[in-house]
């Protein structure tokens, strides 16, 4: 018999799931704002040659706006490890905890990077790791006008127990 399983979000005692298969806490899913029925707020599009695609914000955006929730399929430490030798692979690939990678779903992968050091932009969005509910939620750090595109910066990913406040 398996050993019970503890959200990592919100620490609910769970059944684990089958081998291979990503943790979803029930109680935080039940809590999770659901996808906007006119669908998430973003499109992407062709930025340029330096930055390929981005996503944009297709109406104007609120500080703390959840702006898409990508789920995942976290990859197993020993897969992980082996995805790092394959440069293609692991560049669409997701740090995720425990020493795992991630596929992402959704436009996740086509957010770009922004860091004021670095690009001279500030990015607008904050990017959540949700391991309680694999996936990655994108959230507005500012208010963002219909059309500006949506950036995040990569090296600064939080792990957090729910939205951000």
């Amino acid at each position: 018999m398996k050993t019970p399983h503890h959200c990592p979000d919100c620490g609910l005692r769970a059944p684990p799931p089958p081998d291979g298969a990503p943790f979803v806490c029930s109680a935080c899913l039940a809590a999770t704002p659901a996808r906007p029925p006119e669908g998430w707020p973003v499109e992407d599009r062709w930025v340029g040659p330096g930055r390929g695609r981005g996503v944009f914000a297709s109406r104007d955006l609120a500080p703390t706006t959840l702006v898409e929730r990508c789920w995942v399929m976290p990859i197993p430490p020993a897969e992980a490890e082996t995805s790092l030798k394959m440069p293609v692979v692991n560049r669409y690939l997701f740090p995720w905890p425990g020493d795992r990678r991630a596929v992402i779903s959704g436009a996740g992968l086509l957010y770009n990077f922004d860091r004021t050091e670095v690009t001279g932009r500030s990015p607008n969005l904050l990017c959540v790791v949700r391991e309680g509910l694999s996936a990655i939620e994108f959230w507005t750090t500012r208010a963002v006008g219909r059309g500006e595109e949506l950036t995040w910066d990569y090296q600064r990913a939080q792990v957090l127990r729910g939205p951000p406040k």
